[in-house]
């Protein structure tokens, strides 16, 4: 054999004995070590997760339990009112959660807007499939799930185009304003909420 072929032989069982012994226990540690990583992040997150899940679950039957009495009156009222006409309605600009929940705007029927702000939060953590069963299910399933992005665009969306329909038209200055205002209050005030559970 001439010496270089030996030192290319040697060369290569030094190297294999390099990787056998030193490079790849050091791979072997480095691919434990990015498991052991990988899983504990998965359980970081999925501790976090079951926590906002049990916050927003709080925080759900929370506002629920303690909505006031006259949006409980009148989701009430209106389903004794859809029932009398059999059911029938259009599902859209009149006739909406917030309807049923009582929304109204204005200066002759409109309610106050302490009231206006309680029906919309309300609106935003209520269980459509259980406070507003008699409603078709895929007109609730539109609205989306509580605090949900879905919800939020739902119903930021129908009081801005509710107040679009209505705009420069006579006598509704007030209504149009409150529908405005109220949109952009609501917008601003729960987004931040809405985003911090949008994960749950």
């Amino acid at each position: 054999m001439e010496n270089g072929t030996l030192i290319i032989v040697f060369l290569l069982i030094a190297l294999f004995l390099i990787w056998f012994f030193v490079w790849e226990p050091q791979a072997r540690e480095a691919r434990a070590e990015r498991k052991r990583l990988a899983e504990e992040e998965r359980v970081r997150l999925e501790a976090k997760w079951e926590k906002l899940k049990s916050e927003r679950d709080d925080l759900l039957r929370s506002e629920r339990l303690g909505a006031p009495g006259f949006i409980i009156r009148e989701s009430l009222d209106f389903e004794r009112e859809y029932r009398s006409r059999g059911g029938d309605g259009s599902y859209g600009q009149e006739m909406s959660p917030l309807t049923c929940f009582g929304y109204r705007v204005g200066k002759t029927n409109g309610r106050v807007k302490t009231e206006r702000q309680a029906i919309l939060r309300f609106a935003i953590i209520a269980d459509l499939d259980t406070t507003l069963s008699f409603l078709p299910a895929s007109y609730r399933k539109e609205w989306g799930s509580p605090l949900s992005t879905t919800r939020l665009n739902r119903i930021y969306n129908h009081l801005k185009s509710m107040a679009d329909l209505r705009d420069g038209r006579r006598n509704f200055e007030v209504a149009v304003s409150d529908w405005r205002n109220d949109a952009n209050w609501f917008k601003t005030d729960h987004k931040e909420l809405v985003d911090r559970f949008r994960m749950v």
